[in-house]
């Protein structure tokens, strides 16, 4: 590239930047804030001696790349209205919040939330529903809000990271072309330690802390359950998501046969209309109970639709950076980096900018992908890299979408994202891990150190 094409980068991606930050400074809703990015690469474009057809036809096949992603948004939206209009997220709660005492708060916090992400696999639900919760249970017996809402924040992206429901992993497999089955496994090896890490942190402020006050957070449960009052046939929709895939049945048959389970229990047990089920489906769950509303209603495919716009905008960059060599200058010196401080850690240094500018998980893993494809050629080793630093890195920047969002939901301290210790541990042990491996010489993936 010569010297005006490199200028010509810097400025564009440096308006960009600036734009983004702006419009996000301004609350300018995310999707109108790319749609002023898009026309600013489409430019760039146009300046490299690009067509307006072929500039549709990269922003096409940017977003074709995407199709599969979006199909699991749709499905993903309807399962998580029914699974809250059948009674599947609030049986959990009621089966698990005798679990919760004082002295367990913040670890008993971390692992609920947890468990509920894993099986939701979106971080906002979660804490929409059982952060929401967590932070009642844990603020009616005086537990430290700032300790118990990190654990809601580093809980909700447990499963956000590695449920098979996962977006943001439907999405990493869909730009670096792996397979769920491979990259789930290399995420259980990866996230091991920092877990336990986790685990023993939140269990020992319990411990110290000690709260006292009265356990408010029965009434919560008696609400829900006099609501719901099926029982646990309201667990029956949870099971193809979790059984199909140990019989490698694909994630979205999974979740279709989910999907009709819970419509099924909708109709037959709670006698919900099948005309309700399918308004359900599509504009979310809504009951009149205003306690119930609070923590139960949402989901829906339109819930979906800002991801939905926020993901072919990215995917049309992606198609636009690849075809007019937009971001050849970056990644030219990414081999270079990733020589003193190994890939992972050339991806890291890409992925923390790019989160904060980005402001939410989608498009730093767009551009974490098209800078770092040739520091880290082996796809399954990306997909981990990204897994370790895009999709955790976002929700420890205080103005994201992925951290804003889920501390106003449950109602936690803003300054959470400090103690979701299980966030930060995830890129710094793969950080050690891959310097240790650098300095060992084995040419390996930096899964775990072993």
């Amino acid at each position: 590239m010569d010297v005006e094409d490199v200028l010509a980068e810097i400025v564009v991606l440096g308006a960009f930047c600036t734009e983004l930050i702006a419009c996000v400074a301004l609350g300018v809703p995310m999707p109108f804030a790319l749609l002023v990015g898009l026309a600013m690469f489409c430019g760039y474009g146009r300046y490299r001696g690009h067509g307006a057809r072929e500039l549709a036809r990269m922003c096409a096949d940017g977003v074709n790349s995407a199709s599969g992603v979006i199909q699991s948004f749709v499905l993903i939206g309807i399962l998580t209205a029914l699974w809250r209009a059948c009674g599947t997220v609030s049986q959990i709660v009621v089966m698990v919040t005798p679990l919760v005492t004082p002295a367990t708060a913040p670890l008993s916090v971390f692992l609920l939330c947890s468990l509920m992400s894993f099986l939701t696999g979106t971080a906002f639900g979660t804490s929409a529903t059982m952060g929401v919760v967590s932070m009642t249970m844990a603020n009616s017996m005086g537990a430290n809000p700032l300790v118990c809402g990190g654990a809601v924040l580093a809980g909700a992206y447990f499963g956000d990271r590695c449920s098979p429901m996962s977006s943001s992993a439907l999405l990493v497999r869909s730009v670096t072309g792996t397979s769920m089955s491979d990259n789930f496994k290399a995420m259980m090896r990866s996230s091991a330690v920092p877990f336990a890490g986790a685990v023993a942190i939140y269990a020992v402020a319990g411990l110290l802390l000690r709260p006292s006050g009265s356990f408010g957070a029965a009434s919560t449960a008696t609400v829900l359950a006099a609501y719901f009052d099926q029982g646990i046939v309201a667990l029956l929709p949870v099971v193809p998501v979790i059984v199909f895939p140990l019989m490698h049945i694909g994630m979205k048959r999974s979740m279709a046969a989910s999907i009709a389970v819970a419509a099924l229990v909708c109709v037959v047990f709670r006698g919900i209309a099948p005309m309700d089920v399918a308004a359900f489906s599509l504009l979310g769950f809504r009951v009149a109970t205003p306690l119930v509303s609070r923590l139960m209603s949402g989901g829906g495919v339109v819930s979906m639709l800002n991801v939905t716009a926020v993901v072919c905008l990215a995917s049309s960059f992606v198609g636009l950076f690849e075809g007019t060599g937009l971001l050849d200058g970056v990644r030219n010196h990414m081999e270079e980096v990733a020589d003193r401080i190994t890939p992972f850690g050339a991806i890291l240094a890409v992925t923390v900018p790019a989160s904060m500018v980005a402001c939410n998980q989608t498009l730093g893993i767009m551009l974490a992908s098209q800078l770092c494809e040739n520091v880290e050629p082996n796809k399954r080793s990306l997909a981990l890299a990204l897994e370790d630093s895009a999709v955790v890195i976002s929700p420890l920047v205080p103005w994201s979408i992925a951290c804003t969002a889920v501390m106003t939901m449950c109602g936690a301290p803003s300054a959470c994202w400090v103690t979701a210790v299980y966030l930060w541990f995830i890129p710094l042990w793969h950080l050690l891990c891959s310097l240790r491996s650098q300095r060992t010489g084995r040419l390996v993936p930096a899964i775990a150190c072993e």
